[in-house]
């Protein structure tokens, strides 16, 4: 048991903000996946997928991607991804990991159709509509468009606004909107639990983009500063 453990603990680890791949609220045999992950890390990339994985739920399948995804196995994740989408068409979950996984490779385009499809099949989950921001923001790519949909998903997810008030500050950067940027940066940082030291320091670095932006170097120091005491 404790080395199937050491085996999914990885996997669980999931980051506070941006891109991010979800784990289902499912019970996990733990024997039968570190078994399959076993198989996947001893296996050369091409080796055909165990017969075990073949007869998963789609929630199991998602989890044991979100496993392998941790992991760097890329392709493996995605190919699990999949097999859960196929399955079950209306799995929003696993595709807004099939995104995450193609942005992982640079698949933009691919990251952002997937994403698209899963804020379809639920239009009120959080991490579709943030992840799809978060990659407009970083590409340049959709950025009105994102801004439109951001905006009132924020309004009803009080527990992400901390890691959306980021993205909606990206995007607004991105936009050239400097000072409505650094409202937003700053106003994250109003609403994150200090606890969440990596999201800080990622929304004050931001906010001294903005502030350097709007020529303030004295705010973006202190913000750096500020940045580099937490770390």
């Amino acid at each position: 048991m404790r080395r199937a453990l050491a085996l999914l603990l990885p996997a669980f680890l999931l980051t506070a903000a941006g891109c991010r791949s979800d784990v289902g609220e499912i019970r996990v045999d733990l024997t039968q996946v570190a078994r399959l992950m076993r198989a996947y890390a001893s296996g050369p990339p091409s080796a055909p997928t165990p017969p075990d994985a073949e007869r998963l739920s789609p929630e199991r399948l998602n989890d044991l991607g979100v496993m392998l995804e941790r992991r760097g196995m890329f392709q493996r994740a995605e190919h699990h991804y999949r097999m859960a989408v196929e399955r079950k068409p209306s799995f929003a979950r696993a595709w807004v990991n099939l995104g995450n996984v193609a942005r992982r490779q640079a698949r933009h385009e691919d990251a952002l159709e997937h994403y698209r499809r899963a804020m379809q099949e639920d239009p009120e989950l959080f991490e579709a509509v943030n992840n799809f921001a978060d990659l407009c923001a970083d590409t340049g790519r959709c950025v009105e468009e994102a801004l439109a949909m951001l905006r009132p998903a924020l309004e009803h997810h009080p527990p992400e606004e901390g890691a959306g008030r980021d993205t909606l500050g990206k995007l607004l950067l991105r936009a050239g909107r400097y000072s409505e940027a650094a409202e937003a940066f700053r106003s994250a940082l109003d609403v994150t639990d200090p606890r969440q030291t990596e999201l800080g320091i990622e929304i004050l670095l931001h906010l001294a983009q903005a502030c350097r932006a709007l020529g303030d170097e004295d705010a973006a120091r202190s913000a750096e500063l500020r940045a580099a005491a937490l770390r």
